[in-house]
């Protein structure tokens, strides 16, 4: 069962929506922002529907200051501009359930949202990128390193004629890779940023960035969380971490609100549950490039529902 709200054109939420989308595309330029708040301004609907939008478990929390404090202009929400804006939230789409996805100018490789990317590197190992992730490659004389900037990557390290260590940072760690095969992403929509190590093949040393001790060996089978002063195992995962390179999401007990945020990765618009629901353990096999899908089996054998606000932004709740 679902629930579907019927939206007029000008529906102020959507434009909320649309003017979200522009400021991550585009970023947080002076006539934007200025837009931004004059359209604020200009109706008291449309700083509630701007207040609601940025109130949804901190999607919003990447934008700039001046965002928050900014309004739009209402020369920009004439019909063309608007549904062009809306075309966007269809394109690039929202993240929901977790942080904004940020995609990193700076970055050497990148992918959006639903977006897989696998590279050979100049050694020969293999880079995955799953969805929502930003890398930077810097190969040199003395070293191979990869630094995550957000996401998560998979690498199979390749044998280097020049015999130079392979090392992977995050914000949190850095990881020297020992012949292998091995898993790494970033969660940073938590109060603490986290690093996560899994290992397929052979082993790999974590360093915790901002720790004193002695880095902590990995052996396939292995995962390790840090949050750069600390380093500890998980002892029972959710989830496959490498499963998403088969295209599907394994979940075992895994709380609703985690799949959820999982299937976000890889869904266009803004896909949540309330909080209420968000512990419910389930457990299954999700097709990464079907998220609708998985919604309807979630819908078919869970006592919930989804609300369709637009049909890019969809609220599961309990039935």
């Amino acid at each position: 069962m679902r629930t579907v709200s019927p939206q007029a054109p000008d529906d102020p939420v959507e434009q909320a929506i649309a003017w979200a989308v522009r400021l991550q595309l585009h970023g947080p330029l002076p006539a934007t922002l200025q837009a931004l708040r004059q359209w604020r301004d200009a109706d008291a609907r449309h700083e509630a529907a701007w207040q609601r939008i940025a109130a949804m478990q901190g999607q919003f929390s990447s934008l700039p200051p001046e965002a928050g404090r900014a309004t739009l202009d209402a020369s920009l929400s004439r019909r063309r501009q608007r549904r062009q804006s809306l075309k966007l939230v269809a394109a690039f789409g929202l993240v929901g359930s977790g942080a904004w996805l940020v995609v990193d100018s700076r970055a050497d490789y990148r992918t959006g949202t639903g977006q897989r990317l696998a590279i050979t590197l100049p050694d020969g190992s293999l880079l995955n990128l799953n969805a929502g992730t930003a890398v930077n490659v810097q190969y040199d004389g003395e070293r191979r390193l990869l630094t995550l900037l957000r996401g998560e990557i998979a690498v199979t390290t390749g044998a280097d004629p020049q015999q130079r260590p392979f090392w992977v940072h995050t914000d949190t760690a850095r990881m020297q890779a020992l012949g292998t095969r091995f898993t790494v992403r970033r969660f940073d929509d938590g109060a603490i940023p986290l690093t996560r190590l899994a290992v397929q093949a052979h082993a790999v040393q974590l360093h915790a960035k901002a720790g004193s001790g002695a880095p902590v060996l990995a052996r396939a089978g292995d995962a390790l969380l840090t949050d750069g002063a600390r380093v500890w195992r998980e002892q029972y995962p959710h989830d496959d971490p490498a499963a998403w390179l088969d295209g599907v999401i394994v979940a075992r007990e895994m709380p609703l609100g985690q799949l959820v945020a999982e299937l976000a990765r890889h869904r266009h618009g803004l896909l949540q549950c309330e909080a209420d629901i968000a512990q419910l353990p389930i457990s299954g096999v999700f097709q990464l490039g079907d998220p609708e899908r998985a919604l309807r089996v979630l819908l078919q054998t869970q006592a919930i529902v989804a609300v369709y606000r637009t049909r890019f932004w969809v609220t599961l709740k309990k039935a």
